[in-house]
């Protein structure tokens, strides 16, 4: 399994909403939620006050909300003419044209990455897009690639109007999210975290909820 990072904007009740999405190469993952302590019900009620103290309220949202939700978790772009297709139809592909292939991985890389011979790899047949014959790749941004300026300049924005910063399924692993939480605390904005197990910012943040996004998120007011 290969992990990359993507974001999509959108603004909703006056709140800017930021999605921060970690995809996964291997498709779908579906509703997989890891597993969760027990909800606190005392800061499940200092979320809703942070929430509700918040005026312009800037939300990070990452995979831990987009599976949850149903939103595709993994879709192959063509780097010429942009056509999308969905990873469950280039995996036909995939078999169709390696059909007697199979190999077997010398060991695992901590990222979920499993090493292959040169051979195994070589030998590995890569689809083109099927409207005009380019390369495929992820419609995601990977671990070293850069996010373009544009987006970032925009989140930027975001951060210097808000008043507050909510982290929603998001480990912050990634610097290209993690590096809105440092502006944030930079500007001294009150940062709380919904994210099950740790994250790269839970030093930063004055509230830090481990619970399932699906299962709260419906418990808050946002008026």
């Amino acid at each position: 399994m290969r992990m990359s990072f993507g974001l999509t904007f959108r603004a909703a009740k006056g709140h800017w909403m930021v999605n921060i999405s970690r995809q996964c190469s291997h498709g779908s993952i579906g509703l997989f939620v890891p597993p969760s302590p027990p909800r606190d019900p005392e800061k499940v009620k200092e979320l809703q006050r942070f929430i509700t103290l918040s005026k312009r309220l800037l939300v990070m949202t990452g995979a831990g909300i987009s599976t949850e939700s149903g939103i595709p978790d993994y879709r192959v772009l063509c780097l010429d003419c942009g056509e999308q297709i969905p990873r469950a139809v280039l995996q036909e592909r995939f078999e169709a044209l390696n059909c007697t292939w199979s190999a077997e991985a010398h060991g695992l890389a901590p990222d979920g990455d499993v090493f292959l011979t040169e051979e195994q790899v070589q030998s590995f047949q890569v689809p083109s897009c099927a409207r005009c014959g380019g390369p495929l790749k992820p419609d995601v941004v990977f671990f070293g690639d850069t996010v373009n300026p544009d987006k970032v300049d925009f989140v930027r924005r975001r951060v210097k109007e808000a008043d507050s910063l909510l982290v929603v399924g998001s480990s912050l692993q990634v610097y290209s999210g993690y590096r809105f939480i440092l502006t944030a605390r930079e500007k001294q904005l009150p940062i709380a975290i919904l994210n099950i197990g740790p994250t790269r910012s839970d030093d930063l943040a004055c509230l830090k909820l481990d619970s399932p996004c699906g299962e709260l998120l419906p418990l808050i007011d946002p008026r």
